[in-house]
């Protein structure tokens, strides 16, 4: 899924690569810039670092309306598998 919208060859390195600081995370099809603090916390990026293309916009609330409509706990462990990743918004079902 993330290489349908990686904007440059480096930026398909650096996401692949476990080893770098920015991250993809498709069930809200976020980049982000992760904080080496032992956390899971990263900064949101807008555009590619690399060569400034805008990404696609954030589906974060999305995400969270799509689970309140169908009642689903966003914190509970149960959350079906197709919401862990780019499923829930794409064709790929």
């Amino acid at each position: 899924m993330t290489a349908e919208i990686m904007c440059c060859d480096y930026m398909k390195m650096v996401i692949e690569s476990p080893d770098m600081p920015i991250v993809f995370t498709a069930k809200y099809r976020e980049f982000g810039l992760q904080i080496m603090d032992g956390g899971s916390s990263c900064i949101r990026l807008g555009f590619c670092p690399w060569c400034g293309q805008k990404f696609p916009t954030s589906l974060r609330d999305a995400w969270f309306d799509e689970l309140e409509k169908r009642e689903i706990d966003p914190y509970a462990e149960n959350i079906p598998a197709e919401f862990s990743d780019h499923r829930w918004y794409s064709h790929d079902k």
